[in-house]
């Protein structure tokens, strides 16, 4: 599956409290809880440091989004800067219009994109992608251990929210699969409240987005089912890069590498979706190759 665009989450103040301690603490265009502390990233390359122009479409929290006073943040951002830091170049981010993200890499204005885009054939003959860096496929996530949701076929009696017309909810809504309903919400946290609430039983969304939301609820104890194989589209994360910067490509896969092995990456993953994705990351790419 493709990955679809999802409108910032506005969280309700009273439902649910954020669980993380920091020195600290403001609120991005998501309502989530964003910590300015000593892990905040801060480049030691010279001035002289080459720069490379990232575009991204700041909407998409956690992949990438605006923090409170207008800043670009986001897992992919930080991922970039920390490869930057590693390959010894500086990042600027760009935030564009989506439908600016590919012209913008096609008139050369930009030397890459950044925005949680999935793999797909065309646009492996269009550009350089990058190795994949975020095994998170499409998921259902639900609280109720008793549903024990094992495969697709055990959704008989579910309850389901998912964004609307997303491509979830049209892939449950062909009643290829069977569900008691499939339940429409705005974003993933309507969902999400939803289901805390009793009103649906799961919520169907991209892994990252969904584990992101949750983060910050300690109150849940949440269970995930990726009904997706990490080798689908949908869970092949990449960076676009200009077919004629080769060696940006190599130097990008080269710091995702570095960045795996030295524990940055298990850092990052941790920080924004809850769980150490280094394994899982390794595995997905021996898969692919």
């Amino acid at each position: 599956m493709q990955l679809y665009r999802v409108l910032p989450v506005i969280l309700s103040v009273g439902l649910f409290g954020c669980g993380n301690s920091s020195t600290t603490e403001n609120t991005n265009t998501s309502g989530k809880s964003v910590t300015e502390n000593e892990d905040s990233f801060v480049s030691h390359l010279p001035d002289t440091a080459p720069v490379i122009k990232v575009g991204t479409e700041a909407n998409y929290a956690p992949y990438e989004f605006k923090d409170e006073y207008g800043n670009v943040t986001g897992f992919d951002i930080e991922l970039m800067q920390h490869i930057g830091e590693n390959q010894g170049f500086k990042i600027e981010v760009y935030n564009d219009p989506w439908e600016g993200l590919f012209n913008n890499l096609d008139n050369k204005s930009r030397d890459m994109v950044a925005a949680g885009l999935t793999y797909s054939n065309e646009r492996a003959s269009k550009y350089l992608l990058s190795n994949p860096y975020a095994p998170l496929p499409t998921s259902i996530v639900y609280l109720d251990k008793s549903l024990n949701i094992q495969s697709l076929n055990d959704l008989g009696k579910v309850r389901l929210g998912v964004l609307s017309n997303s491509e979830p909810y049209e892939y449950f809504a062909k009643g290829e699969y069977k569900t008691e309903s499939v339940e429409q919400y705005p974003t993933t946290f309507a969902a999400v409240e939803a289901m805390a609430q009793d009103k649906v039983d799961a919520v169907v969304d991209d892994s990252g987005v969904l584990r992101y939301t949750l983060n910050d609820l300690p109150s849940l104890q949440p269970l995930y089912f990726d009904y997706e194989s990490i080798k689908a589209e949908g869970a092949r994360k990449v960076f676009l890069i200009d077919k004629s910067h080769p060696d940006l490509l190599k130097k990008v896969n080269t710091g995702l590498k570095e960045l795996q092995e030295d524990g940055t990456y298990a850092k990052l993953t941790t920080k924004w979706f809850g769980t150490d994705l280094t394994k899982t990351s390794l595995q997905q790419q021996q898969m692919l190759q």
